[in-house]
C-alpha cells in the first residue's frame, strides 16, 4: 500500500537503485534509429521531422496508488490521466494522444468501471489529448496504464542545471499529501473546508501542460512532482551532477496555508509534506534568474556539489532524503 509513507534508505532508496540497474541493462541495448533520448528521463524522446516525439506510461494501482473507498470511477479516470500527462508537461510537450490499459476485476461494479472511462474522457477534453486506443482485460485489483504521446521542438530534460541556475516550483506541493492524511485520519463528516480542499487536490490534480510548454527556452531542466519535491529534486541532481539547495523559509512560504493549517489539526508537518509527500504533480525546474517567468516561485539555488540540501538558515544545511519510494521496506 503506498501509504502510510516509509522514509527511504539515503543517499540512495531501493527504488532508485532498482532504476539505475534497470538503466544500465536496457540502456546497453543499440539504439534505434530515430531516438533521441532512451530510459533515464520522464519520457523518451523520439526525432520527429517536424520536431521530438514524446513518449511516457504511467500506471496508477489499486492498493498502492489508491483505494477504491477514497474516490469515485470517475475521480480515479481523471487522476491517472493527469498523472501521465504530468511527465509531457515536464518535458515541455504538446499532447498528442494517449493510450489507454485497464485491468479490472470481472465483480467490478458497471457504474465504477464506466466512471473511469468518463473521468479519462474528461480529462482527455480538458488537456487537448485524446484517447486513440487501449485495451481491456481481466484481473484480481484495478491496474490502469497510460501512454502519452507528444511532442516538442526542444524537450526539457532533467541533465540540463546549472551551478547559480535558480530553482523554480510551478504549481503547489504539500496539497494532496495533506488531503491524503485527511482520508487516512478523519471520517468525512468532520472534514472542515480546508481539509476538503485538500482532500479534493489529491483527488484531481491537473497536469500543468501550459506552464510546461512556457518553460521551453527558459528552464535548463525541468521534472514533475509525483513521488515528492526531494526526491524528485534528486533526480534532477543526479543527472546534471550537481546540488540542489532548497531555502526552507522560501519553501515554506511557497505552502498554501490550508495545507499548514491541515498539518496543524492533524499533528503533521506541512514541510515534510511538501518535501516528501507527492502527487501535487507541480513541476520542479531550474533556470536563470532573468529568465523565471510570472507563474514561477523560487525556492533555491543550484550549486557545485551533489545531492539534495535543504538550508535552513545561511551556512546552516541538512541532507534530505529521499520522497515516496515504491520498494522500501
Amino acid at each position: 500500500m503506498r501509504t502510510p509513507r516509509r522514509r527511504a534508505k539515503h543517499p540512495l532508496s531501493e527504488e532508485f537503485e532498482r532504476i539505475a540497474w534497470l538503466t544500465r541493462l536496457f540502456g546497453s541495448a543499440v539504439p534505434l534509429n530515430g531516438v533521441t533520448l532512451g530510459i533515464g528521463d520522464d519520457a523518451a524522446v523520439l526525432k520527429g521531422t517536424t520536431g521530438e516525439w514524446i513518449w511516457t506510461i504511467d500506471a496508477c494501482v489499486e492498493d498502492v496508488h489508491f483505494r477504491t473507498k477514497w474516490l469515485t470511477g470517475e475521480e480515479l479516470g481523471w487522476r491517472s490521466y493527469n498523472a501521465a500527462l504530468s511527465d509531457l508537461a515536464a518535458m515541455g510537450a504538446r499532447p498528442i494522444g494517449a493510450l489507454s490499459s485497464l485491468a479490472l476485476p470481472a465483480t467490478m461494479d458497471s457504474k465504477f468501471w464506466q466512471g473511469i472511462a468518463r473521468g479519462q474522457a474528461r480529462a482527455a477534453k480538458v488537456l487537448g489529448c485524446p484517447v486513440i486506443g487501449g485495451n481491456i482485460t481481466r484481473a484480481t485489483q484495478i491496474s490502469i496504464h497510460t501512454t502519452a504521446i507528444g511532442q516538442t521542438k526542444s524537450p526539457i530534460l532533467r541533465e540540463g542545471a546549472q551551478p547559480s541556475d535558480e530553482i523554480w516550483l510551478v504549481g503547489n506541493v504539500g496539497a494532496a499529501a495533506a488531503g491524503l492524511n485527511v482520508l487516512m485520519q478523519v471520517s468525512e463528516a468532520k472534514w472542515d473546508t480546508d481539509m476538503r480542499a485538500c482532500v479534493r487536490a489529491w483527488r484531481q490534480p491537473r497536469a500543468l501542460i501550459a506552464q510546461g510548454l512556457a518553460l521551453i527556452g527558459r528552464a535548463h531542466s525541468c521534472i514533475d512532482i509525483s513521488d515528492g519535491l526531494s526526491g524528485d529534486a534528486r533526480h534532477i541532481a543526479n543527472a546534471s551532477n550537481v546540488a540542489l539547495v532548497l531555502d526552507e523559509p522560501s519553501l515554506v512560504r511557497a505552502i498554501l496555508p490550508r495545507v499548514k493549517r491541515v498539518a496543524m489539526r492533524l499533528g503533521g508537518s506541512a514541510l515534510d509534506w511538501a518535501l516528501g509527500g507527492g502527487e501535487d504533480y507541480a513541476l520542479l525546474a531550474t533556470g536563470p534568474a532573468r529568465m523565471r517567468p510570472a507563474f514561477a516561485r523560487c525556492i533555491g539555488t543550484v550549486q557545485q556539489g551533489r545531492g539534495v540540501w535543504l538550508e535552513r538558515t545561511p551556512g546552516e544545511r541538512i541532507s534530505v532524503q529521499a520522497g515516496f519510494d515504491h520498494f522500501a521496506p
